[in-house]
């Protein structure tokens, strides 16, 4: 099937974890989760009309006619979860001094071009959601009463100077990116070429001055830690920390649990799996 399409995208501006992506003439399947699909026909193009939902053990609403075989097809024959990343066009917020990546702001298909316009504002969390708490501004010395989500922000903020920048690069296989356009981008650093390792391996630069910043980014990343780990090209010191941050929030583990490309402490996951089920069956004794 040449014609099908399998790749995911990162859900970002603030990151929402990754979305698998299923295309092929007529339909286009999304899902966070890898288990429940919707599912867009396709009715004159380049429109997509009609919705529907798909899962593999057959309790979605699509029904399998000579209409939507070929979907169907498709979704049988799919590679194994997750499907490769494929947003390698991505938008970074510059740092102020350095003009390296600091923050990551947004992402398209490589064959996509970036949008004419853009506010290169960076957001650590959805509008309102003050669920994030960093362990290291909650005791001793560093408490602090204001959001840490907001904190996060300040923090994103101040690093990237009163003079915002943020440059397009496309992203090769083996992790260097080619600089393009963006906002207040001189032609020196257009086209220019970043090794791999002047990337934030996640989402924004671990790299800080105070040991109190530091924490602060490292604790934001151990937070978004389950979506985190449905990318495939973290180093294993990485993945083996995220792992044991997402163990310690089981449920969001549990609900992306076919995303995860490898797993390096199964025991430790097999108890946070054990931990959601018990957790979902308490709350919900008809719920599986």
């Amino acid at each position: 099937m040449d014609d099908v399409r399998y790749y995911s995208l990162r859900r970002l501006s603030p990151y929402q974890g990754t979305v698998q992506v299923v295309d092929l003439p007529g339909f286009r399947a999304m899902s966070p989760d890898g288990i429940t699909w919707q599912v867009r026909v396709q009715s004159r193009y380049p429109r997509f009309a009609g919705r529907a939902v798909w899962r593999a053990d057959g309790s979605g609403n699509l029904i399998e006619t000579d209409r939507t075989r070929a979907f169907f097809d498709a979704m049988r024959s799919a590679p194994v979860l997750p499907f490769p990343l494929a947003d390698r066009q991505e938008l970074w917020l510059l740092d102020g001094r350095e003009q390296v990546p600091l923050a990551l702001l947004t992402s398209t298909l490589e064959r996509a071009a970036p949008p004419p316009t853009f506010t290169p504002q960076w957001h650590p969390a959805l509008a309102g959601d003050d669920s994030f708490v960093s362990r290291t501004f909650s005791s001793g010395n560093t408490v602090s009463l204001i959001a840490h989500r907001e904190l996060v922000s300040r923090c994103v903020q101040k690093a990237a100077g009163v003079r915002v920048r943020a440059q397009w690069f496309v992203r090769s296989e083996d992790g260097s990116g080619t600089g393009l356009g963006g906002k207040a981008i001189s032609d020196a650093l257009r086209g220019r070429r970043l090794v791999r390792e002047a990337f934030p391996e996640l989402l924004v630069s671990e790299r800080w001055e105070t040991e109190a910043e530091r924490g602060l980014i490292r604790d934001y990343h151990d937070w978004l830690a389950p979506g985190l780990l449905t990318h495939s090209n973290l180093t294993r010191g990485t993945r083996d920390r995220l792992e044991q941050a997402a163990c310690r929030q089981a449920e969001k583990l549990y609900h992306l649990r076919q995303l995860l490309p490898e797993v390096l402490n199964p025991d430790l996951v097999k108890v946070a799996m054990v931990e959601a089920i018990m957790r979902r069956s308490a709350a919900n004794p008809a719920r599986g």
